[in-house]
């Protein structure tokens, strides 16, 4: 997923001056993930990059150009638990900043990981992986689960409530629940220089449609695109004007770039429906392959899942398990 036509969509390059982009590397389309300091009396940083050596020489080099270090960030705001979007919270929280996070997400993380295991395995069985494939993928999965849990710690992390005004540092933050990328996703919108400004995380970029990982291969896998465009439906009564995303360049049209995701994920819908309609009857996937060819990661099908869900809901595909696996065909 490289970073095209970005400057269809108003490319900032007069951010405020209240507002630092850090970007950091990590090896992954599209090949780097953005936080965002924003200065004040109490410091504020959105989102913590990623989990390695080098991503904490970027945190600290950056913050060293601005005058910073991290023992001057009072707050690290997280938008989703995802590892390359928290991954310098140890080194923040070690240096005395306070960690926020989605109350939701951190109630995930307190799960039980056995019970996980079974539940993963079971939608994995339902998707139409063979039993090789499906224990390298629910030990992959889980790993991911172990080490978000170790990089945020829910039990030195400050709960966010998703439906409440949040005062942070003195700052006036609305979350916005915002699931589909990720279940427990939230947006931030603050005032910043007489205007208002949306940290979307990956829920809302321009040069792309993030992957609706929402729940990885738990349970309502198969409501990841619905809840995607749950997430547009909401982002629709933002009054922001500026747009710092997770991934891809700041923008000034979050209108434009809320049509151009919803119609991504329409295009997404009816190609699953192409790629079934080939094949039928199909499991998830073999639906993901014929969508997209090889699968080298889980990410696709957890796309195609989400959209058989969908078209499920619409009532254009039908499904029946048969010793536990899912099997689709064209209404």
């Amino acid at each position: 997923m490289a970073l095209d036509d970005s400057d269809e969509f108003g490319r900032r390059e007069d951010e405020p001056a209240t507002v630092h982009r850090l970007e950091f590397d990590v090896p992954w389309p599209p090949k780097h993930v953005a936080s965002y300091f924003i200065q004040g009396p109490e410091p504020i940083l959105i989102d913590a990059g990623a989990p390695d050596a080098a991503a904490e020489a970027v945190l600290r080099e950056g913050l060293e150009r601005l005058g910073y270090e991290p023992s001057d960030i009072a707050h690290v705001l997280l938008t989703h638990l995802h590892s390359d979007h928290v991954g310098q919270v140890s080194t923040l929280r070690d240096a005395g900043a306070t960690i926020h996070a989605p109350a939701p997400a951190l109630e995930r993380l307190r799960a039980d990981p056995e019970s996980l295991r079974e539940r993963i395995d079971a939608t994995a069985r339902e998707a139409g992986y063979s039993e090789t494939d499906r224990a390298s993928v629910v030990d992959d999965l889980l790993e991911s689960f172990r080490r978000e849990r170790r990089l945020v710690d829910p039990a030195r992390t400050q709960p966010i409530d998703p439906t409440s005004t949040l005062v942070v540092g003195g700052r006036e933050i609305t979350p916005i629940p915002t699931p589909g990328h990720e279940i427990d996703h939230l947006c931030f919108e603050t005032a910043l220089e007489g205007s208002r400004a949306l940290f979307s995380g990956d829920v809302l970029v321009a040069p792309f449609r993030p992957v609706a990982f929402h729940v990885g291969l738990d349970r309502e896998a198969d409501e990841a695109v619905d809840a995607y465009y749950e997430a547009m439906a909401r982002l629709e009564g933002t009054t922001a004007t500026c747009v710092y995303p997770g991934h891809g360049p700041v923008f000034d049209n979050p209108k434009h770039v809320l049509d151009r995701t919803r119609a991504r994920l329409d295009d997404l819908v009816e190609e699953t429906h192409g790629a079934l309609a080939s094949i039928e009857p199909a499991t998830a996937l073999s639906v993901a392959k014929a969508r997209v060819g090889e699968l080298r990661y889980v990410a696709p099908v957890l796309d195609t899942l989400g959209a058989l869900g969908t078209l499920e809901d619409r009532q254009r595909v039908q499904a029946e398990s048969v010793d536990g696996v899912r099997f689709y065909r064209t209404s």
